[in-house]
């Protein structure tokens, strides 16, 4: 009976599909004839719109020797590619009037626009800009003659829909007319906009090919403002967009202006060997912005160890003259988070910048902005200036809002409707735990001034105590742990069981030496640790700890090839001791003195922390006191902690090192050599340089007890009735006592 049952279930539903047939043929034939009829009625308001459809043709150059540059639109190559290939950039355009045509506004200088022509079929017209859409991406061309054979949009605001998108372009080797209906998601904004995405630079019509609007940013809000033709909305005329630039040009003159850093010489290059700054640098000059009769911002991202050496700021304002007058200044304090510092003027300048109060930056978004793009090379300044649009934003540091501009141009200064400045040029300073080991420095960004304002109203909050310059004596100053550390790699790691935390030896490292007395040495740190990471309060990640190798641990300093050496080349012989600044204490010495910090290490199995402070180290070899005997042309340091170690000296024992010799000195014709170790003058014992200064004073003869390494000698050098007195002994680094 269940059986029965079944088969008798299985005929009906066969019967019924049967009898369904027929509707679903039904149905279908219905849908295609639906989807011809919507095929047909698109070809139709392509053909209606196609008289209208033209095509922009911008005929590029370079200018002294730049590649065109400018906004979206261009070849991925580059926009000199069009220049390469010896055609034309072409962009869509609607015409809108007999003899007016609107389309993308390039954000192009005029000096890269050789020329511009209008072209449909074979005809070419030529043109040039009538005005500029104030709120949209969008600029109207006039033609020097009606085109022939264009028909010109007439827009109607109070058409019904539904509506249509049609879109006008070349994303091959022919253009197309595409053609959808106007529909899909509807979107809401935390700011209360209410909008439909429609594909960009779209014509917008009805249901029989009028025109009754369009779009050129994607984004179609839901009310009606959408409608109409756009010769109807705000714009300026290009005559009055050239003196809205003659205004912004005024401004700038004023109140960009150049600042010429001069720095002190390096008191040692030996000081510079791990340092990723500019350390030999003279010279600089940069872009700074006048804030206030008496204030300057810097636009310049100076790393600790230059600012220390920063001597003289003199500012200079555009006044036309090839050599205007300088402004002295004096430095003020470094951003902590931005690539600029605050310098005060000696005598106050006029024409300061307005700062834009605007925190809501898409406020801009497609509006014409008048804007700036300043370079200097060397002390010769270049601006030029054009008006750049809001293309949009992103969210960056601290969920800051940054604009994104039309161009990369790393000098532009963009200004809101009113002159304020809206947009600069300035880096951010990363911090220490982020910053990449082996990248290449980062660049200016495009900025909200309003984030720089709000830094400068709380300055004391917002500076950096660390990065100032210092005095001569000071510069080298380097903070320290108190280890020497070794590197760790793959088979280190796995020998000590920390492979698994290190990521099998790509960073970490193994302290081979404690020194006495040494913040590291307090904390009951010992040779055979291994040092992780560093956890420091304000730094955002771990830093993980990366020791570059020192090629003098692994190759013996040759002493016994040292008495070979000519003269001319002593300068350039390097210690035999590693240097003490070197990545690991460059990183501590940029945490800022006093940061307070958490090492992790690893020992005996198991993970052990230490809270540590960023302190001084003692006077070190590029820091340590040192004096000249003139007499003899020989320059002399005291033993610091690092050469103590490396010859095994202790602080009693007697002994400077020389660490000068004038080539052709009475010094150097006696055989000494750099790096020996003059523990006696005439049989008195010399450890420190006052000892060895008062030991060479007014003296005729010098019988100097001098030690190559472990081995000793004694050297003669007869000086004669005219000795010169010994210039003044240079002080320690009194930045360098350790606190």
């Amino acid at each position: 009976m269940m059986f029965s049952h079944m088969r008798r279930m299985a005929a009906l539903a066969a019967l019924a599909l049967l009898l369904m047939v027929p509707l679903i043929l039904r149905a279908a034939d219905e849908d295609a004839v639906a989807e011809k009829d919507k095929t047909a009625e698109q070809l139709k308001l392509a053909a209606a719109a196609a008289p209208a459809l033209v095509q922009v043709e911008y005929t590029l150059q370079y200018d002294k020797g730049e590649a065109p540059r400018g906004g979206g639109g261009g070849d991925y190559r580059g926009w000199e590619t069009y220049i390469r290939d010896e055609r034309p950039l072409q962009q869509p355009g609607l015409l809108v009037a007999p003899n007016k045509v609107i389309t993308p506004d390039p954000l192009m200088h005029p000096r890269f626009i050789k020329s511009i022509a209008i072209r449909t079929g074979k005809d070419a017209i030529p043109a040039h800009p009538d005005s500029f859409l104030r709120g949209i991406d969008a600029m109207v061309l006039v033609l020097d003659k009606p085109l022939p054979g264009g028909k010109p949009l007439v827009f109607d605001a109070k058409a019904k829909g539904p509506y249509y998108a049609v879109t006008y372009g070349r994303p091959g080797t022919e253009w197309e007319t595409v053609v959808r209906g106007i529909g899909g998601a509807t979107i809401t904004t935390d700011h209360d906009r209410k909008l439909m995405r429609v594909p960009t630079w779209t014509l917008l019509t009805d249901a029989a090919g009028t025109a009754v609007g369009i779009n050129v940013s994607g984004e179609m809000p839901l009310d009606e403002s959408w409608k109409g033709s756009p010769l109807d909305r705000p714009a300026i005329s290009a005559a009055d967009h050239d003196k809205l630039l003659d205004k912004t040009a005024a401004a700038a003159r004023d109140g960009i202006v150049r600042v010429t850093l001069n720095f002190r010489s390096p008191k040692d290059q030996e000081a510079s060997l791990y340092s990723r700054d500019e350390t030999n640098m003279a010279v600089a000059h940069v872009l700074g912005v006048l804030v206030d009769e008496k204030t300057v911002l810097v636009l310049a991202e100076l790393k600790p160890a230059l600012t220390a050496r920063l001597e003289r700021i003199r500012v200079y304002q555009d006044t036309g003259s090839e050599k205007p007058e300088p402004t002295d200044a004096k430095f003020k304090a470094t951003l902590t988070d931005y690539g600029a510092f605050v310098i005060t003027l000696d005598k106050p300048l006029h024409g300061a910048l307005a700062i834009s109060p605007q925190k809501d930056i898409e406020k801009y978004e497609h509006v014409l902005l008048p804007a700036a793009d300043i370079l200097l090379q060397g002390e010769k300044r270049l601006a030029y200036y054009r008006h750049e649009r809001l293309m949009g934003a992103h969210i960056g540091w601290r969920g800051m809002v940054y604009p994104e501009l039309s161009s990369d141009n790393i000098g532009t200064f963009a200004f809101d409707p009113d002159g304020a400045l809206l947009v600069l040029p300035v880096s951010r300073r990363e911090k220490t735990s982020v910053r990449e080991r082996y990248s290449s420095e980062h660049g200016p960004v495009s900025t909200c001034a309003t984030q720089i304002k709000e830094a400068l109203a709380d300055l004391a909050k917002n500076s950096d105590a660390s990065n100032v310059p210092l005095s001569e004596d000071e510069e080298n100053r380097i903070a320290w742990m108190g280890v020497e550390l070794q590197p760790l790699n793959a088979d280190l790691a796995r020998v000590n069981n920390v492979a698994d935390q290190t990521n099998d030896g790509e960073f970490g490292a193994l302290v081979i030496y404690v020194y006495p007395d040494s913040p590291a040495a307090k904390a009951g740190i010992e040779a055979g640790y291994i040092l992780m990471r560093l956890n420091a309060e304000g730094q955002p990640k771990p830093i993980d700890i990366h020791v570059d190798p020192d090629p003098r641990i692994e190759r013996a300093f040759p002493w016994d090839r040292l008495a070979t050496v000519p003269e001319q080349y002593f300068e350039q012989i390097p210690t035999p001791w590693p240097s003490s600044e070197n990545n690991f204490t460059r990183m501590l010495t940029d945490l800022g003195f006093g940061t307070k910090y958490t090492a992790e290490f690893f020992h005996d199995g198991k993970s052990v922390k230490k809270d540590f402070e960023v302190v001084m180290s003692p006077p070190h070899w590029t820091s340590a006191p040192k004096a000249k005997a003139a007499s003899i042309g020989v320059t002399v340091r005291e033993m610091t902690y690092e050469v103590q170690r490396y010859f095994q000296k202790k602080p009693d024992n007697a002994g400077v090192v020389i660490s000068k010799i004038e080539m052709g000195s009475k010094g150097s014709l006696s055989g000494l050599k750099p790096y020996e170790i003059i523990t006696h003058v005439n049989d008195v014992p010399v450890n420190t340089v006052k000892e060895f200064e008062k030991a060479t004073a007014g003296q005729t003869e010098l019988r100097l007890s001098v030690k190559r390494k472990e081995v000793g000698r004694i050297v003669k050098i007869t000086i004669g009735p005219a000795a010169t007195a010994p210039a003044a002994s240079q002080p320690a680094d009194a930045a360098a006592t350790p606190r």
